[in-house]
């Protein structure tokens, strides 16, 4: 903290001089503002400080904690390490000296002795608990309660604010004029910030997804039978038997060629027994070996004696059921998608995107017949943008699926790239200008009140 003999030696003023007596009071009250605070601290308190001294107004820490800590929860949010470190150095840094300039503010305003009435303080209470809380004065105090702030210090503080407001507009009541000179060479110097890329008229519908149905099976026509379906039942008789004496051939030619030595001497001994009745027939003596034809007649009256049940059996298995079909898969179906499809084909056949768009779209544009305005690249996400800026004018899209919906999309003409005219944009460069000479105004005033003040930072 400087000396008090080194604040004074820096005003050369006369101590019998009103401005020189003025200041010395001031760093009088300073100086023993000080030193109370610093009698009275305690253990708690060391945590606080004075991190500036403006005429006889101190500014601790804690103020300035206070008014930068909403900066530094977002600074918390973008950077870390040395880097927020060294901004949050510069946010406090910046607090300070709005806090400074604050007080120089009020005191002028006490100094030249303007007053502003409790009701207007009133009236921008009853705004900010109306446009924030809804109305709501209970929960307006519990949220003061919570942050450990009392309606009155609330109050004061808001007065403060109004008096800051009011005495910098003070200072630019006077009328600001731009001269054309300056419009255009503000043009010239910031044609990039008004070029502007395609733009197209837009208008959307879009219809939301709704729950999935199984899609309508159509039973009137009756498909054919597919290869490989039985034929109806008079037909499978006659097929049957057919196919029935035919395995019974092959069956036998099978039996036939897999027979043994054995069964081929059968059907040897089978002639001679054939021979046999015939000498007997005819008185002939009958040649050796006739008990072993006996036995071989026998043998194949008991082959022919088996050859029905062959022939049951292959009856039996034709009256078989025949296997049952595969069910048909279900198909589900949006009908909100199928509505989208209709509005296409509408559209298609010449029906008004407007008129469309007003009666199904459920976008918020939808009551103003779908109509976004004119948009540039960086409005749509990039699977609408594509389709959008690929249509010409007075042409609409096919129906666009996307995970929240349906959306179709029309295009009423096309803005190609370029750079907008100064008769365009002549009023809003007006406007930039003057807000900076209003701010560069204000400027040299707050400057001028640090130059008539005593102002030590810590």
């Amino acid at each position: 903290m400087a000396k008090l003999s080194e604040c004074v030696g820096k005003y050369p003023e006369r101590q019998d001089h009103p401005t020189g007596r003025r200041r010395l009071r001031r760093l009088a009250l300073a100086a023993g503002a000080v030193l109370a605070l610093t009698a009275t601290v305690n253990a708690q308190d060391l945590i606080d400080g004075v991190a500036a001294i403006v005429n006889d107004k101190v500014i601790t820490f804690s103020e300035v904690r206070d008014y930068v800590q909403p900066v530094v929860q977002e600074l918390r949010r973008d950077y870390e390490g040395k880097e927020l470190y060294g901004k949050v150095r510069e946010a406090q840094l910046d607090a300070l000296n709005n806090l400074i300039e604050r007080n120089l503010i009020l005191q002028e305003f006490n100094d030249k002795g303007y007053n502003i009435p409790s009701t207007v303080v009133d009236e921008q209470l009853n705004d900010q608990i109306a446009n924030e809380f809804g109305g709501d004065r209970a929960a307006f105090i519990k949220t003061l309660e919570a942050q450990h702030i009392t309606l009155s210090q609330y109050r004061d503080k808001l007065r403060e604010q109004i008096i800051v407001q009011a005495m910098r507009n003070r200072k630019t009541e006077d009328e600001v004029v731009v001269s054309p000179y300056k419009i255009e060479k503000y043009y010239k110097e910031h044609q990039d910030d008004y070029k502007v890329g395609d733009e197209i008229k837009l208008r959307m519908i879009f219809i939301k997804k709704g729950d999935l149905v199984p899609e309508p099976v159509s039973t009137t026509n009756a498909s054919p039978p597919a290869a490989g379906v039985p034929a109806p039942a008079t037909d499978q008789t006659a097929s049957t038997s057919e196919t029935i004496s035919t395995n019974q051939v092959a069956e036998t030619n099978a039996v036939a060629s897999a027979a043994s030595p054995a069964q081929t001497n059968a059907v040897a001994s089978t002639n001679l027994a054939a021979s046999a009745n015939e000498a007997a027939a005819t008185n002939q003596p009958i040649a050796s070996g006739e008990p072993s034809s006996t036995n071989q007649v026998a043998e194949t009256n008991a082959v022919a004696s088996a050859s029905p049940l062959v022939q049951t059996n292959a009856v039996a298995s034709t009256n078989q059921p025949a296997a049952t079909p595969p069910p048909t898969p279900v198909h589900m179906v949006d009908p909100r998608r199928e509505m989208g499809e209709e509005i296409v084909a509408k559209l298609d056949a010449g029906a008004s995107f407007d008129s469309m768009a007003r009666v199904y779209s459920e976008g918020r544009e939808g009551k103003e017949g779908g109509d976004w305005g004119w948009i540039g690249h960086d409005v749509l996400r990039k699977e609408l943008n594509d389709i959008a800026f690929s249509l010409k004018p007075g042409q609409h899209s096919q129906l666009i699926v996307t995970d929240e919906g349906y959306y179709i999309l029309q295009v009423d003409d096309v803005n190609p790239s370029h750079t907008r005219p100064l008769s365009e944009v002549r009023d809003d460069i007006e406007k930039i200008l003057l807000e900076q000479q209003r701010a560069k105004m204000q400027q040299e005033w707050v400057k001028e009140l640090r130059t008539k003040a005593y102002i030590q930072m810590f």
